[in-house]
């Protein structure tokens, strides 16, 4: 069912008010353990009070400090990341492992919000490709994104005659 963009606009943004209300996230998100720390400009927790959760609840980080998700076929991986001060997101092609980038030429990356949205996604463009386009690191600075990225989206990367696909769940915003 598919709701306009009005309806979907409030909803995102009650969401995203009580989101940051309520904090970490302590059910899980979409990932597993707990890896490096990035600059204060990153996904950092800094020293402040956490409560009663564990912190290896929160998404598997990436070589960059960003979440881990994974994409369909499995001989490549995903890496999210969200800062902090603005509405900058990029997404990182990893090995099979998750463990370092692989620069590609991509065709096309859309990620396509899970509520609303019907203009069809939003297209991430190579952060600093080299001379014939290949880049490891595909961004948008776009607040609609940052925003839906804590609802929920699909993502779709076409590289040759290969589509890779993958998601990254509905959480709670890691970007406190």
């Amino acid at each position: 069912m598919r709701i306009n963009s009005t309806s979907s606009l409030i909803v995102a943004v009650l969401a995203v008010a009580l989101f940051a209300v309520n904090g970490c996230d302590s059910s899980g998100g979409s990932g597993t353990s707990n890896g490096g720390k990035t600059s204060n400009a990153d996904h950092d927790h800094g020293d402040h009070d956490h409560g009663d959760h564990d912190h290896d609840d929160h998404p598997a980080h990436g070589p960059f400090g960003g979440h881990i998700f994974a994409l369909e076929p499995d001989d490549m991986q995903g890496e999210w990341k969200k800062y902090i001060d603005s509405n900058v997101i990029k997404m990182y092609l990893l090995d099979a492992a998750g463990k370092k980038e692989v620069p590609q030429k991509v065709d096309s990356f859309v990620v396509t919000p899970k509520v609303g949205n019907d203009e069809g996604g939003f297209t991430l463009e190579p952060e600093n490709p080299d001379a014939s386009g290949v880049s490891a690191v595909y961004m948008l600075d776009d607040q609609d994104l940052s925003i839906a990225i804590p609802l929920g989206v699909d993502i779709e990367i076409k590289i040759g005659d290969k589509v890779f696909r993958g998601e990254i769940k509905a959480h709670e915003p890691l970007d406190h």
